[in-house]
């Protein structure tokens, strides 16, 4: 992988990433349930075998997620894609930028 190659940083991926439309896409949702301040339901958690949809909230300004049946949580897409792909924090940020098209 060419992490310096592309000078990938965090800032970058997050602020050209909406977390809205990553959640989206991610979780397989055509739209989010209950909206509670900036917190909204996201479907079944990614983390473990869950089968109790609501469990699983995402905050569409920041992109953080957290689990109230497993206790996962992250403060954003980045630790998103960590957690899920079982990635390296640069791992993660060249996925990102592959994936969203982000340098």
């Amino acid at each position: 992988m060419h992490y310096y190659k592309h000078k990938l940083n965090a800032f970058s991926i997050k602020s050209n990433i909406d977390p809205y439309a990553f959640y989206l896409l991610e979780q397989n949702l055509s739209s989010y349930g209950n909206k509670s301040i900036n917190w909204v339901v996201a479907g079944l958690c990614p983390f473990h075998d869950d089968k109790r949809p609501g469990s699983f909230k995402i905050n569409v300004e920041t992109g953080a997620f957290k689990c109230w049946s497993c206790g996962a949580l992250g403060r954003d897409v980045i630790d998103f894609i960590k957690k899920r792909d079982n990635l390296s924090f640069l791992e993660a940020l060249e996925k990102l930028s592959n994936n969203w098209r982000v340098l």
